[in-house]
């Protein structure tokens, strides 16, 4: 036998005993592929939160024992926790407003009991979305050495990697806003939020729904340097909802009422809610509707907690960007019938 067959035979010896001592490693970097070119854009499509909080949940385990194996799981891993986040967030919005209600009603020790699970909720939402960024932010590391916000953008490969980016952003801000919410108990840092508000130039905001224009305009009006640049702001939130109408995705409009609600501004949250409404089902994109159901689910609660301040109950479950105190005027029909009688 020649020293050439010698040689070969030796180098597929090593390959095969490689990938007998490590099969976890081999299925895993199987099933990740797996779930990026095939899973990942079907769960995009589903109108389903509540299977896709669950199927997150019970997945990230499975992904987490792959990563024991050297497989890079972290871009799955940033989608699972940003993805279950959801539930935990709606289950802390339940307690928001029943403290809410029973404030109103006099009810004060229930009020108090209700706002510390809706605390304890908003803190284990937000950590889940603290993961999330920080499992993105190692994927990039791993893949191109690129700290987010930080540098030349990377040369993303596909579209799930750009995606990833977007999500780091959000997933980041939402952990800011439970930070918040709980008091404090995230301990999120403060140093995340100009990072990825340069992260976004990487972005294409007409293919990306205008969100990487939203969050950039959210940090403007969160973090003026003074009253122009927040009133420039506040335009370019606007012209985000635009792109986010053009696009089907309303990802943008639910950052622009989430701002608007925090900065206390109910006339930029009104119109938030109607550009939100304005925009007829059949417009929204199909390819990810997972992402507009999000925005939705963020929008009801903003819009719950307007209606309850004002009416005691939560917003109609639909046109409740149709305000109680606006007048509405007669149709022509009604208006003909009347000069008739």
């Amino acid at each position: 036998m020649s020293m050439r067959h010698i040689y070969r035979l030796a180098l597929i010896s090593a390959a095969i005993l490689t990938t007998a001592c490590s099969p976890n490693r081999f299925i895993g970097n199987k099933v990740v592929h797996n779930t990026v070119e095939n899973v990942l854009p079907e769960v995009m499509k589903s109108d389903d939160i509540t299977m896709v909080c669950h199927s997150n949940e019970s997945f990230s385990p499975l992904m987490m024992s792959f990563a024991r194996a050297g497989v890079d799981t972290n871009m799955i891993l940033a989608f699972s926790y940003s993805g279950s986040s959801a539930c935990i967030e709606r289950q802390a919005a339940e307690k928001e407003f029943w403290s809410t209600q029973a404030e109103q009603q006099g009810w004060t020790d229930i009020a108090i009991d209700a706002r510390i699970a809706q605390q304890l909720l908003n803190k284990e939402a937000g950590v889940r979305q603290v993961r999330a960024y920080q499992h993105a932010a190692t994927y990039f590391q791993n893949q191109y050495r690129y700290e987010i916000g930080e540098g030349k953008c990377p040369a993303f490969k596909n579209d799930s990697e750009q995606l990833l980016l977007l999500v780091a952003a959000t997933a980041s801000l939402q952990a800011l806003q439970n930070d918040v919410a709980s008091g404090r108990l995230v301990d999120f840092d403060m140093a995340i939020p100009p990072k990825i508000g340069r992260a976004m130039s990487c972005l294409d905001n007409q293919k990306w729904w205008g969100e990487p224009l939203a969050v950039q305009a959210s940090l403007r009006v969160i973090l003026p340097k003074d009253a122009a640049d927040e009133a420039q702001g506040w335009q370019q939130l606007q012209e985000a909802t635009d792109i986010g109408l053009q696009t089907g995705v309303r990802l943008s409009h639910a950052t622009y009422a989430v701002v608007a609600y925090a900065k206390d501004r109910e006339d930029y949250l009104r119109d938030a809610l109607k550009r939100y409404e304005a925009i007829p089902a059949q417009a929204l994109s199909s390819q990810y509707r997972l992402f507009d159901e999000m925005a939705g689910l963020q929008i009801r609660r903003i819009a719950d907690r307007l209606w309850l301040k004002h009416e005691r109950r939560r917003a109609p479950t639909q046109n409740f960007s149709k305000f109680w105190d606006e007048k509405v005027a007669p149709s022509k029909e009604l208006n003909n019938l009347l000069e008739e009688m």
